[in-house]
């Protein structure tokens, strides 16, 4: 692993759950395994990338959301991106440019051949509504959400009749609505970026001479240094509102990278703000790291400026490099440039780019050792002629380590900086200030600046509200809390994790905020909100702290406008065996597990049924009242009465407290044979097993409700592992129970079918198949035959595996599909295997890759009824017709954007209706194929 990976997981609604709970806010993050046997060592050697939830002490100030520097955290352990790199790359510690080029010339020579049959449609969620009882602030207000929003635009010439504002997705593209001023524009979205390269979008600029606001540039690959950012193509430019886009010459050089706040120079030539991304993900989170190493030529990170067809680094970023996420050009001074870069402050230019000096240094003396340090900025001017700088310094998190509001009046000269706001604005950004850190001042209001953040879980119902978003109207002396408005009967509050604000031009009050759950909007009116104060319980010195934030809310906040703005990231989808045509549920980042409540349409309103991170979801084979979640790691929960949000239980202690550690969302599956419909396997380093849905109801209801109960809580769930006393373990390093070779990592796949009682198929991220006959006897008495052949065979490839599919007709035949790039194992080439197992020593792989391109597959399954298999990547979805050699595109219609899975429903009746695939995309919802 190189040491200038940039990355950071993401996962901050666990700590909801000690928001509403006083569950998590100490001990609910997660960090990287720490396995203590001495044979078990973190390192990159030994693929090691499995988590663990981390001590209370150490975990209460990281956050939820942690970046990385280098291979490892401050503790020495793996954070969620060095995981998703490693399931990528390995067994390589780097993927390079020329395999991810590969593999976009590959998708678009496929793409452009013919697609198989059918038309993909939305299954929505077109609404996405979150009822009043998961509301983190408790006012039981419902709400509408959407995916996280990276940038916003709004036309200059906006107006009541025709108000055009555009929104850029994490990973779903951009849209645009010329009703943003009307309090419902539903059905108003329109996706307008179907003909880009990715949909995942890093900024929005629209250009000033412009004054229609028709020409916009988009640019691609997302800057938040999260896990799941997509890295890019370039940059797209539209001249007609985005009816049509084309990519802006020279701006390829951008591929595989991140592109951060644009700026025009005097002119009129782009500024480029670069950085990392990722590419690819899968259910249980993979995804391959743009590492810009030595080894490989990446377009260096730093500030970029547009000549004419090309772009030239002016300004790399300084070691230790990590790149640029802000560049502004001083509105009243010509020449001056000011850019930002991670763990290094705020850098002016007074000769238009020639040179760089940094004016302002991070405040923390310990930042150095920090790697999720993050300085944003944004600038204004004075009455005077001088310019005005804001910042909000980031700092991460932790002992010492505390975020701080800043302020120059002399940026274009001195730059000298004064701390402002005190308490009111300390760590508005917690432990994730690398990932949602915003400052904003509106153009012609020197004295008015917004500062976005995360939440303060902690505070809420106490001294704050939050503190998600800040306002002050005195150039920082004092803020508001404007997280929460004012309406006494039907409040509503802005989601967690901001990136993005715009306001009406002349009305610096009236704002559109974009973050992990959409948008929302204010009337751009106050109210006093400051009474609720009284009613916290809090001592004299808070509750006049608390006033001082709430004397002054937005009067009304509006998150209807998420109707019809379809951008949730899904992670992966369940159907219900009973209702399979018309019962899906399915996780989602940052906005939970969410159920379609039997309606497909394209329109469709789904509920959210829980909060959190949602990974993994299922129903049982019996009946679909019964239901389980995944929020991340080890942490699973279960439902008796089909989804009520408030009858979830804690059913996953004895995993949480045992030694092993998982993947970020690992594997974990309701047996799908109605003679086991109360068995759920789960998989860590062992497969762990529930035979009764996790424990008797009545005990798990009356002593682990989620939102009152410990996700540790002794007795809340009855898990045990599965396999031989002392080697359940099947990534076992010691080389006698399984083999000395692909060791460690943690279980990738689970997998059993219908129609037998008791085979299973189970994998790990480094390469190991399993395959058990009797998974439903004795805990102590099922046992596990290593099928991937030995070294002395034939190889299959030693890469992450995906998914697995098993014959319903022979629970010894199977398809497999592998993440990564033949290209870091030359030797062991192949995407997709058909697995044949005669029932002792090694199966039979055979590669039916054939014409797939060298790029991770990240999801597998098989039509019964036909034989033909499906595969999902970064880019779309595939078909290889049974009896063929040839992968085409899978049927027309599904935008270019990641498929974290697929699920299918292939009856073996080819008149019934019940024959569908659904895709769960990373960014554009869920969707349906109708099978032939």
């Amino acid at each position: 692993m190189k040491s200038n990976l940039w990355f950071g997981s993401d996962r901050s609604h666990p700590r909801l759950r000690a928001a509403i709970g006083g569950l998590l806010l100490v001990g609910g993050v997660w960090a990287c395994a720490a396995v203590t046997n001495s044979t078990r060592h973190a390192t990159p050697a030994a693929k090691g990338f499995a988590w663990k939830r981390g001590n209370p002490s150490a975990t209460a100030a990281m956050g939820s959301k942690r970046a990385l520097f280098g291979t490892h955290d401050s503790r020495g352990l793996y954070t969620p991106a060095v995981e998703e790199f490693l399931k990528r790359a390995y067994p390589g510690d780097d993927v390079s440019p020329d395999a991810t080029v590969a593999a976009w010339n590959g998708w678009a020579s496929l793409n452009g051949k013919a697609h198989s049959a059918g038309t993909w449609q939305l299954v929505g969620p077109s609404i996405a509504s979150v009822p009043g009882v998961l509301n983190a602030l408790g006012d039981a207000a419902p709400y509408t959400t959407a995916g996280r929003v990276t940038a916003m635009a709004l036309a200059p010439n906006c107006g009541e009749g025709n108000c055009r504002l555009y929104v850029a997705a994490a990973g779903g593209g951009v849209w645009r609505t010329s009703k943003a001023l009307h309090t419902n524009p539903s059905q108003k979205w329109e996706f307008i970026s179907g003909s880009f390269g990715t949909n995942a979008i890093g900024s929005l600029l629209l250009d000033p001479n412009d004054p229609s606001g028709n020409t916009l540039y988009a640019a691609t690959g997302e800057e938040n240094a999260s896990a799941d950012s997509e890295a890019g193509v370039g940059i797209y430019k539209t001249s007609d509102g985005g009816d049509s886009w084309v990519l802006v010459p020279g701006s390829d050089v951008f591929f595989q990278r991140s592109i951060g706040q644009m700026a025009f120079d005097a002119a009129g030539n782009l500024l480029v703000p670069i950085g990392s991304g990722v590419r690819g993900i899968s259910s249980v989170l993979g995804g391959s790291l743009s590492s810009g190493s030595t080894d490989h030529v990446l377009a260096t990170r730093g500030l970029w400026r547009q000549s004419g067809a090309a772009f030239t680094l002016i300004w790399p970023s300084p070691a230790p490099v990590r790149g640029s996420t802000t560049v502004r050009v001083d509105p009243t001074h010509a020449g001056i440039l000011y850019v930002n870069a991670f763990q290094n402050g705020i850098w002016r230019s007074t000769n238009n780019g020639v040179s760089f000096t940094q004016i302002f240094t991070p405040k923390d003396p310990t930042v150095a050792a920090s790697a999720t340090d993050r300085s944003e900025f944004a600038i204004t001017t004075l009455a005077s002629g001088a310019t005005r700088m804001y910042v909000g310094e980031g700092q991460g998190g932790g002992a010492g380590h505390h975020a701080n509001f800043w302020r120059s009046d002399n940026a274009d000269t001195a730059a000298t900086f004064t701390s402002f706001g005190g308490a009111q604005v300390d760590d508005y950004c917690t432990s994730q200030c690398w990932y949602d850190n915003v400052v904003y001042t509106p153009a012609g209001f020197p004295d008015v600046v917004y500062l976005l953040g995360s939440f303060a879980y902690g505070q809420l119902g106490g001294v704050s509200n939050g503190r998600a978003v800040l306002l002050s109207t005195n150039a920082g002396a004092g803020w508001s809390d404007l997280t929460q408005d004012g309406d006494l009967t039907h409040a509503e509050f802005t989601h967690p994790d901001q990136h993005a604000i715009v306001t009406l031009p002349g009305d610096p009050y009236l704002y559109w905020e974009g973050s992990d759950g959409g948008i929302v909007s204010s009337d751009g009116n106050f109210a006093n909100d400051s009474a609720k104060c009284d009613t916290r319980g809090l001592n004299a010195a808070d509750n006049a702290f608390c006033k001082s934030l709430l004397s002054r809310v937005p009067n009304a906040l509006a998150n209807n406008i998420n109707r019809g703005f379809s951008t949730l990231q899904f992670q992966s989808l369940s159907v219900s065996p009973q209702h399979p045509n018309n019962l899906i549920q399915g996780g989602t980042q940052d906005n939970g597990t969410w159920q379609n409540g039997g309606n497909n349409a394209a329109n469709a309103t789904w509920n959210q049924i829980m909060y959190g991170d949602g990974g993994q979801s299922g129903f049982s084979s019996t009946s679909d009242a019964l239901r389980f979640n995944t929020f991340t790691g080890q942490a699973n929960d279960a439902n008796f009465h089909g989804g009520d949000p408030t009858k979830w239980v804690i059913i996953s202690a004895p995993i949480i407290t045992s030694p092993e550690g998982s993947f970020f969302y690992p594997p974990v599956v309701a047996d799908p044979h109605p003679a086991n419909g109360g068995t759920i396997f789960q998989g860590s380093f062992s497969v762990w097993r529930t035979q009764d849905w996790g424990g008797d109801q009545a005990l798990l209801e009356a002593n682990c409700p989620e939102f009152t109960t410990s996700a540790a809580q002794p007795g809340c769930g009855d898990f045990v592992q599965i396999g031989p006393a002392g080697a359940t373990d099947l990534t076992d390093t010691f080389a006698i129970n399984y083999g000395a070779d692909r060791r460690g990592s943690a279980l990738a796949w689970i997998q059993r079918t219908a129609s037998n009682v008791a085979s299973m198929w189970v994998a790990t991220g480094a390469g190991r198949v399993f395959v058990s006959d009797n998974s439903n006897g004795p805990a102590a008495s099922v046992t596990f035959q290593r099928v991937d052949p030995n070294p002395t065979q034939a190889n299959t490839p030693n890469r992450y595996i995906s998914s697995i599919y098993v014959d319903p007709a022979n629970a010894h035949h199977s398809w497999i599909s592998y993440s990564g790039y033949n290209a870091n194992t030359p030797a062991q080439p192949g995407h997709v295997f058909e697995v044949n197992w005669t029932g002792s020593g090694a199966a039979t792989f055979t590669d039916r890759s054939y014409n797939l391109p060298d790029f991770p597959i990240t999801g597998l399954v098989r039509d019964d009824a036909t034989g033909d298999l499906y595969a999902s990547s970064d880019f779309g979805v595939m078909k290889l017709p049974s009896g063929t050699t040839t992968w085409s595109v899978a049927g027309a219609g599904l935008p270019n954007v990641e498929v974290a899975g697929l699920t299918i429903v292939a009856s073996s009746d080819r008149k019934s209706s019940q024959r569908v695939l659904y895709a769960a995309t990373h960014g554009r919802s869920a969707w349906s194929l109708q099978l032939p």
